[in-house]
């Protein structure tokens, strides 16, 4: 799963693309290691207090982000494999035509979700972001100011629960 969704963001229009990975799971880095070997767009990074869940990998998406002077980042989770390429380059391509401090796919209920394109006016208030969560609080935050671009809700399914990711596997195994 790791694996196809670090190669849709390659195949996508981002200039760098960041893995961060736990400490703790050097299995997962000879995994994205052998997949890819020598993509220079590529970086492995480790978020040192990944205990602290999901906000641990943001402040360290951040801080790449700001020391290679990013007008935005990016942020993909690595359990949502289904996200197109096409939606990636949609989100990219409005995010800098539309200015506005986030972009993010709307499934059709208003509601912004993942993938989304953060401006870097917003680094800090995401490097600010505790415990096992995103950018959710910020987004309802910034409300209407959040870009939308509307998505096929099958592709912003992700797979974060055994029973998620057992369903995964199998349609993953499917024969077609």
């Amino acid at each position: 799963m790791l694996v196809r969704t670090t190669a849709t963001v390659l195949a996508s229009a981002v200039s760098t693309v960041v893995v961060i990975l736990p400490p703790d799971r050097p299995d997962l880095f000879s995994l994205i290691h052998d997949a890819f070997p020598d993509t220079p767009r590529l970086e492995v990074r480790i978020a040192q207090d990944a205990r602290d869940g999901l906000s641990a990998s943001l402040r360290v998406g951040v801080q790449v982000a700001q020391a290679e002077h990013a007008s935005a980042l990016l942020v993909c989770l690595g359990d949502m494999p289904l996200v197109s390429v096409a939606l990636l380059n949609a989100l990219l391509r409005d995010h800098a035509h539309f200015k506005a401090p986030a972009t993010a796919p709307d499934r059709g209920d208003g509601k912004p979700g993942n993938p989304v394109v953060w401006d870097a006016a917003q680094f800090a208030a995401l490097a600010a972001v505790q415990g096992d969560q995103g950018g959710r609080a910020i987004l309802r935050a910034l409300g209407p100011a959040v870009h939308r671009v509307l998505a096929r809700a099958d592709e912003l399914v992700d797979f974060d629960t055994p029973e998620r990711l057992a369903a995964y596997a199998r349609s993953a195994q499917a024969p077609g």
